[in-house]
């Protein structure tokens, strides 16, 4: 099995050592943070160092692959642009719980996590470094971009399209043939019955308010093209 890291030693984190355990597909070494100290105990594994000590980390355990244990799609973004920086020829691996539901043909590329009870519709599309939390669907043909996410019990319809680095927050709904833009937030709860354009911040039963989001130059990160 592959040696494996997490970058981030959170409660998300957490989340993917369970899952990583469970599948027993991957040999789990430790976490990698730049804001917990070294040898801190979390789940019962190590912090073993921060981001600059990673390229001897790599050495030392022999590690081939890196999970992003990140639930901000931003911060998960500039993680990826750091690591790559960092340790270009280093895996990043998909990670899926044995309890999420995929349909035939769907495919889950590098980077991305699909925790407890999701569910992956027919010919819908999963880009990289996406994250689908838990018991949250994607209907069919829908598409999620690179660096999404569904948080949990959000519900997608069918042809359903997300923006780059957007995020479906707890419980939200997304009405079914709806575009969702690049960097948007769809709050708690809301449901979505018609396209939301990029940079938005948007709630409301159904979506009545409508803002704009303060554009940041460490978002504007060159798009990473989708696994085929």
């Amino acid at each position: 099995m592959k040696n494996i890291l997490i970058y981030g030693a959170s409660g998300h984190a957490k989340m993917i050592v369970d899952i990583i355990l469970k599948n027993n597909t991957y040999n789990f070494i430790g976490f990698v943070d730049s804001y917990k100290p070294i040898g801190e105990d979390v789940y019962g594994y190590k912090v073993l160092g921060n981001l600059e000590l990673l390229p001897s980390l790599i050495n030392k355990f022999d590690i081939q692959g890196i999970v992003i244990g990140i639930g901000s799609n931003t911060t998960r973004l500039r993680a990826y642009k750091n690591i790559i920086d960092i340790a270009p020829d280093l895996e990043f691996v998909p990670i899926v719980h044995p309890t999420a539901v995929l349909a035939n043909g769907v495919i889950i590329p590098e980077g991305t996590v699909i925790m407890p009870g999701a569910i992956v519709n027919a010919d819908a599309r999963v880009g990289r470094f996406c994250l689908l939390n838990t018991k949250s669907s994607l209907g069919h043909d829908s598409t999620m971009s690179d660096f999404s996410s569904l948080a949990s019990g959000a519900t997608i319809g069918g042809n359903v399209e997300i923006g780059f680095c957007s995020a479906i927050c707890l419980s939200a709904s997304v009405a079914q043939n709806t575009t969702i833009g690049n960097y948007t937030t769809i709050g708690a709860c809301s449901l979505v019955l018609k396209p939301i354009g990029d940079h938005k911040l948007a709630f409301g039963v159904p979506i009545n308010t409508i803002k704009d989001k303060k554009k940041s130059y460490k978002h504007l990160v060159k798009k990473v093209p989708y696994a085929s």
